[in-house]
């Protein structure tokens, strides 16, 4: 199991890492506007690059709503900046409210019909099964 270091903490996002392991944790801590989630989320983005991480664990079991414009943001620009550093794996914990996962789970499917994405993504239930996914050989 990873052995992880606060790397930033807001009252909405946390960010963890373990270098031995190239791993990167986020987790929303609960729900924020789209202006908030946007900019948390670039930390994320940076975290990844600073520790070239190969594998990124996002929990987003308390994620927000979010609005057709940070979709459109997610799908076309966000998960395309993943592309551009040394990430292989990305496994999303999805929140149990059915519409906030099928708008996630959409946003993945318009990002990875581009054909464009060099990491994989996959969707889990429990952070444990995302876990152990990602450090799995």
């Amino acid at each position: 199991m990873p052995e992880l270091r606060i790397i930033y903490q807001s009252d909405h996002f946390k960010i963890e890492a373990d270098d031995a392991l190239a791993y990167v944790r986020t987790e929303w801590l609960h729900p924020v506007d789209d202006e908030q989630f946007m900019l948390e989320s670039m930390r994320s983005h940076a975290t990844v690059t600073a520790t070239r991480a190969e594998k990124m664990l996002m929990n987003a079991e308390f994620v927000s709503a979010v609005s057709p414009v940070t979709k459109d943001w997610l799908a076309n620009i966000y998960y395309d900046l993943f592309t551009h550093t040394s990430l292989k794996k990305m496994a999303r914990v999805m929140p149990d409210n059915l519409f906030r996962k099928l708008a996630m789970e959409s946003v993945v499917a318009r990002a990875e019909a581009t054909d464009e994405l060099t990491y994989e993504i996959r969707d889990f239930p429990s952070e444990e099964e995302a876990v152990n996914w990602l450090l799995e050989r």
